[in-house]
Order: C-alpha cells, then sequence, then structure tokens
C-alpha cells in the first residue's frame, strides 16, 4: 500500500504553520501529534543514503514534507539527555536544566543521573531501572501544553528511559522504557501503580529472546556500501572478534543489551510503539492525542562503528524500512491525514578520530580522566597539594572546583580559574574555556560561546567549561561520540508532516527550540514557560 496519494493530494498548509484566524476555523485538528525521535541520527544521513531509502519511509517525509536542511542544536552538550529535554520543550539546558545525562550535584556532593528520582519504585520490575520520572526537568513542554489545552492523552516509550521520560513531560498517561536485563518494557510508580494490560501481555510475549542468536547481515548488495567494512577505530560487539559484517546478537551473561547496537532494538520497539497506538487507542478520541516513539538503535550502532560505516548505513536502512511500517500502521488505524508528524535526531556523531585522521583531518582520543590528572598534578606543583576538584574527572567539560578547599587554603577562586584557563588553552587539547563568571555575566561572544551559554544553568554546571577542538573526544580506546558544539553533533534533519505543513526543502535558520513553537502554532497552544525559539512561518497555502 503506497502513503503518498491520499497524503499529498490533500495537503492544503502553511510552510511550517502560523495560521490565520480564517484557516484556522476550516482546517480541522489533527487527531494525533506522532513525535519521532531517532537517536544520533545525523543530517547527513537523510541525504547521503536518500536514494537507498524506500518511497513510504523517509523519502515520504523528505519529499513529500517539510524538510528543515539547516536545522542545528543551538547548545553544548549535544549528547541524549539534553536532547530529549530540549526539542520538546523549546528551552535549552540553561532553563530546563538537564545539563548532561549525569552531573554533580553541587548540593549533595554526588552525581544525579538526568531522570533519577529514589522516591519512586519500579513497575514491572523491583531494580532500581524503574526508580526513574521527569522530577530533575525544570518547566513543561508541548505534551505538558497538550494535555492542559485539549485533555490530550500523551504516551511516550522509547529503549532508553530518559528517552521515553524526557519527551512525555510532567503527567503523560504512560511513559514506557525497556530494562535489559528482563527483555520488559517497564515503568515506575511516579506514572501508574501498576503495567497496564497491553504491555503486561506484550511482555508475556517475550520478544527479546527471538533477537539472541539472530544475524545480522547487509540488507543491500555489498557494492552499494562506499566505505570499507573495516576502518580505523571501529569497535567491535560483544562476543565478537571482528568488526566486519555479518555479526551475530551473541547472548549477555546478566539480560539482553546486545541487542541495542544492531537494528533488532529498532524493531523491537517499533512492535512496542504498535502495540502502545492498539492498547491506548491514540488518535481515536475527540481530543488530539501525543505519542512520542524515540529509537535508541542507531546511537548505540554508532557508537561502535562511526558513522561512515557500513554498519551505519545499513541499520539507517533498515530504519527507513522500519519507519516506514510504522506509518502504514498509524495510517491504516487513524489516517495519515489526521496524523502531525514531526521526526528528528537528539544529536548527531562525530567519525572516530582514527577515520579523521585518515582523512586528513587532526583527529586525536583525550581520555579525561588523565587529563584531569594532568590538571590536578600542575594544581598541585603552583598552588601546593591539596583537594582542589569534586570529581575525578571533567564532566562534558564541566570543571566543579572544591570551594572550601580553596577557602580554607585563602586562594581566591578566580586565580585558580585563570590558572585553568591558561592550562587548558595551553594543551592543545581545547578550543575555548569559560568561567562561571563569564556565562553568568553573558560574556561569551560567537558561536561557540553562544552554544556554551545556552548549556550553563547556574544551578548545576560548573565552575568552568571547556571546549576539545574539533575531531577530539574524551571517550574510550576505540568507537567514536557526540557532545560537542560542532557541525558534526549539532547538524540534524527536522522533517514535518500532515496537511499542516507545506512541502518543501527549507535552508532557512533553525534551531532545535523552534520546533515546540512551530507546533504550538499549528495547535494555537500556549508555549511552554521555558522556550525561547520562534515557529517558523512562510506562506499560508490556499485550503
Amino acid at each position: 500500500m503506497k502513503l503518498l496519494p491520499s497524503v499529498v493530494v490533500r495537503a492544503f498548509a502553511v510552510v511550517l504553520l502560523c495560521a490565520s484566524p480564517a484557516l484556522a476555523e476550516t482546517a480541522p485538528r489533527p487527531k494525533l501529534i506522532l513525535s519521532i525521535l531517532v537517536d544520533q541520527f545525523r543530517y547527513d544521513y537523510v541525504e547521503r543514503f536518500h536514494d537507498l531509502f524506500g518511497e513510504d519511509g523517509l523519502k515520504l517525509l523528505t519529499d513529500h514534507g517539510s524538510f528543515l536542511t539547516f536545522a542545528r542544536y543551538n547548545y553544548y552538550p549535544t549528547i541524549t539527555g539534553p536532547g530529549h529535554a530540549s526539542y520538546f520543550s523549546g528551552a535549552t539546558p540553561s532553563a530546563h536544566g538537564i545539563i548532561a545525562n549525569d552531573w554533580f550535584d553541587k548540593r549533595t556532593g554526588k552525581m544525579v543521573y538526568c531522570v533519577s528520582d529514589p522516591a519512586v519504585t519500579g513497575v514491572g520490575t523491583d531494580s532500581a531501572a524503574g526508580r526513574m520520572s521527569p522530577r530533575n526537568f525544570i518547566g513543561a513542554n508541548f505534551s505538558d501544553m497538550m494535555r492542559m489545552h485539549y485533555q490530550s492523552k500523551v504516551i511516550s516509550v522509547s529503549m532508553k528511559d530518559r528517552g521515553a521520560i524526557l519527551p512525555g513531560g510532567k503527567k503523560p498517561a504512560g511513559a514506557y522504557w525497556w530494562e535489559a536485563a528482563t527483555g520488559n518494557f517497564i515503568t515506575s510508580s511516579y506514572y501508574r501503580p501498576q503495567l497496564p494490560d497491553w504491555v503486561a501481555h506484550f511482555n508475556d510475549r517475550h520478544r527479546a529472546k527471538d533477537f539472541i542468536g539472530q544475524t545480522w547481515d547487509r540488507l543491500l548488495d555489498a557494492k552499494q556500501y562506499p566505505w570499507p567494512d573495516e576502518a580505523a577505530g571501529e569497535q567491535a560487539l560483544a562476543g565478537e572478534k571482528t568488526v566486519t559484517f555479518p555479526h551475530k546478537v551473541n547472548a549477555a551473561k546478566d539480560g539482553y543489551e546486545n541487542i541495542m547496537p544492531t537494528p533488532f532494538g529498532n524493531q523491537l520497539l517499533l512492535e512496542f510503539a504498535e502495540a502502545a497506538l492498539d492498547g491506548e487507542h491514540l488518535g481515536e478520541g475527540p481530543q488530539p492525542d501525543v505519542f512520542c516513539v524515540s529509537f535508541s538503535s542507531i546511537d548505540y550502532c554508532g557508537h561502535r562503528f562511526g558513522p561512515y560505516s557500513q554498519e551505519a548505513q545499513d541499520i539507517v536502512l533498515r530504519f527507513d524500512r522500519q519507519l516506514a511500517e510504522l506509518l502504514h500502521y498509524v495510517d491504516k488505524k487513524i489516517g495519515l491525514d489526521n496524523v502531525a508528524i514531526v521526526l528528528t535526531a537528539d544529536h548527531g556523531v562525530m567519525p572516530t578520530p582514527e577515520f579523521a585522521t585518515e582523512q586528513g583531518m587532526d583527529g586525536q582520543r583525550s581520555d579525561a580522566i588523565t587529563v584531569t590528572g594532568e590538571l590536578m598534578q600542575q594544581l598541585e606543583t603552583h598552588f601546593g597539594p591539596g583537594h582542589y576538584l569534586q570529581t575525578p574527572k571533567i564532566l562534558e567539560g564541566n570543571i566543579y572546583l572544591n570551594h572550601d578547599f580553596l577557602k580554607g587554603k585563602n586562594l581566591s577562586v578566580n586565580d585558580v580559574v585563570d590558572f585553568i584557563r591558561e592550562w587548558a588553552l595551553g594543551t592543545g587539547r581545547f578550543q575555548a574555556c569559560y568561567s562561571r563568571q563569564q556565562l553568568l555575566d553573558g560574556l561569551a561572544p560567537g558561536e561557540v560561546g553562544q552554544r556554551v551559554l545556552n548549556g550553563f544553568n547556574a544551578e548545576r554546571s560548573g565552575d568552568l567549561v571547556l571546549v576539545y577542538k574539533p575531531y577530539t573526544i574524551s571517550w574510550g580506546a576505540s568507537g567514536t561520540t557526540h557532545g560537542s558544539p560542532y557541525s558534526y553533533d549539532t547538524h540534524i534533519p527536522v522533517l514535518f508532516h500532515g496537511p499542516w505543513f507545506k512541502p518543501g526543502r527549507y535552508a532557512d535558520e533553525f534551531y532545535i527550540t523552534d520546533i515546540v513553537p512551530t507546533l504550538c502554532a499549528v495547535m494555537h497552544v500556549d508555549e511552554p514557560p521555558g522556550s525561547i525559539g520562534k515557529p517558523f512561518v512562510k506562506v499560508i497555502a490556499e485550503p
């Protein structure tokens, strides 16, 4: 079944709408807002692999939807927790407070995970994997605005807990994530006292077991994968000795986590998302509902193999087919003409440093613990022995000073900050270094400085924020990561689809914080309190 004719023939909207009152009166509201976030989905994936996509997946959105080709993340660091918090709130970490996946709590002296909540218990599990909620998120998001305006039902699902929790807002009807230890989808007592029947029935299928022992081979002929199957810096899957196809999903000692870096992780979430559509009757009521689906496996794959690997290409091609299956399912149940779709990513990814070096770039690995040890040695040489820092390593660029120690030693914070800045910029590893006072005063010039400023939260960020040079990572001996303010991590696709959006490619300036104001304009609801973006307004098409 082709989706294209039924969708495009009836399209009548605005470029990412800010409708006139007359149009608002005649245009029907969506029955469902379908938010699809793809973890570590670089912009260039939709361009490099475009000709290999089917017609009903990503091509449906890129060729027949509104494709924002110059969309960027406007803060640093670009990682999963902040990405999931920002894209659906219109806010940056400076406002919503999710500055990283983990950060140092200056009040308690302990590390905090972005969605951890010791006050709740797991539902569907007895483990700590269920002790999660959105309590660390400050403010509200689009899901909350829809609940309060339309009484919308909000359901959010992901393989990752933070991928399900942060887009769902403060009080969704349900947020469900996958527990690798059991292979089940779970939630917490923050949301409900027990799993709904449809989740329990899905778990009873033990679907994760079916993927153990499965072989992952190329979807297409090997000649259609331009880069070599074995490239410098790649990291083997668990239980394998090589980094080349075919791959096997080996059993793990303590669960099913080996599914995650393969296309089978996305397949598992796809099937769960279809069960959620049925079980929650999304889009079938009088109000417009919100369904957030966050696919995680491309991120796990990309960390191991990098964005120019055959594995990255293959898992993206397979995701395209899986997306088409989800859209077919939604079309059959609700009709795509009744669904407003937005698809984006929480960040991109850097090539492995070894690959970058082979291509003539200055790729380098810079282990965070080793670098922090060098800094400590320099501090002790200059100021004398002591405990200058509160963490054993630099955390996503943040350095937390031990203020009690500095006070007891009669050391000026400014003197220590100045010393660290000069040390950092003299190592050859760092592009920039900003002090807390600079950022509080808004003195961070340039595009990189603005992104650091947007990612700085006065309550939770450190006393200094360092930015590594391009193609430098502080992560592992192989594989790669993300988090920088550079284009390979910040440039992501933003795709809107439905009768409320005018098809076309738009290279206008667009930031991740503009998604929610655009959706709020479509739905005629107020923006979340921390939103700093603006709706993308072009031309109102005739109905």
